[in-house]
């Protein structure tokens, strides 16, 4: 086998994360049946779906916290005065999954007098990479257009993304997106993310992303300086494959001069899959990383459970 065969196997098996995770089946499974759930809870005026494109992927799928306490339930004060708003880009390199899959938080975070918005976006092959960074620029811009028609506040919009969608929520602090949807964001929560996509363009992800080598090079976030200095949470499962733990490094390394607030953490004990779990479960690394930069007390959002 050639050197380069050889770096070619190793890269497909470094963003293959299913191959190491617990349980790939029962986390994408997981996925589904919290969103299923949410969408069962949160119903009514407080369950909403903006369209910011033609296409039918570009929804955005927006849960929203109770503005009037239930008996014996305090009403949050986060509701009366704007609510922040924690926006969620789903991962799948790009080619896979929708939010159909990415509702899960949305309970707890509406629970904590946060609005919920699980963005939507078209897959390669049927667009290319940079057209999907250009939805979620506009996707930002009509999150913010309507923040304050569903009780958000649009100065507090936290962007979070997973795997492609950190990737994703990454290009929106550089020049990738235009001055509006840059200065959108209030802060960053990065999860299990690439940031560095030369690697990827050698490896079989690229089958239906189709990169040049040029685009990888003009879409990598780490290889960018950030525009706007807001604070940018980078996590990373502890048991995720090593380019991942790698992409958090570089763009922490690159980043860091230019923001006054980041910082990466490795999620103990989580695979690249189940490290979502913390950001479902009141008592997880990454809900508590949301409800800081959503300027939410982790102690006032458990008032009430």
């Amino acid at each position: 086998m050639s050197s380069s065969s050889e770096r070619i196997a190793w890269l497909n098996e470094q963003y293959s994360p299913s191959r190491t995770a617990h349980d790939f089946n029962g986390s994408i499974q997981s996925y589904k049946a919290g969103t299923d759930a949410a969408r069962a809870a949160i119903t009514g005026k407080r369950h909403r779906v903006l369209a910011y494109g033609a296409p039918p992927s570009n929804r955005i799928e927006c849960f929203l916290p109770r503005t009037e306490g239930a008996p014996g339930e305090a009403v949050r004060g986060a509701a009366r005065r704007g609510a922040p708003i924690f926006a969620f880009l789903h991962g799948g390199w790009w080619q896979d999954l929708s939010i159909d899959y990415a509702g899960a938080p949305a309970v707890a975070l509406t629970d904590a007098g946060a609005i919920y918005a699980s963005i939507g976006y078209t897959l390669t092959p049927a667009v290319q990479l940079r057209e999907i960074v250009a939805e979620v620029s506009a996707a930002l811009t009509t999150i913010a257009a309507n923040a304050t028609g569903m009780g958000g506040d649009p100065r507090r919009i936290v962007l979070a993304g997973h795997s492609a969608g950190a990737h994703l929520a990454a290009t929106q602090l550089t020049a990738l997106a235009p001055e509006a949807p840059r200065y959108t964001a209030a802060g960053l929560l990065l999860i299990g993310g690439a940031y560095d996509l030369g690697p990827i363009a050698e490896s079989y992800v690229n089958e239906k992303v189709r990169m040049s080598e040029a685009d990888a090079t003009a879409l990598s976030p780490a290889l960018l300086a950030p525009l706007h200095d807001v604070p940018v949470k980078i996590r990373v499962g502890e048991e995720e494959p090593e380019e991942f733990h790698r992409n958090a490094a570089l763009l922490l390394e690159r980043w860091a001069p230019s923001l006054s607030a980041i910082d990466s953490t490795t999620l103990s004990g989580r695979d690249h899959f189940d490290a979502l779990n913390e950001l479902a479960d009141p008592l997880g690394r990454l809900y508590a990383d949301a409800l800081e930069l959503l300027g939410i007390p982790l102690q006032r959002a458990a008032v009430g459970r």
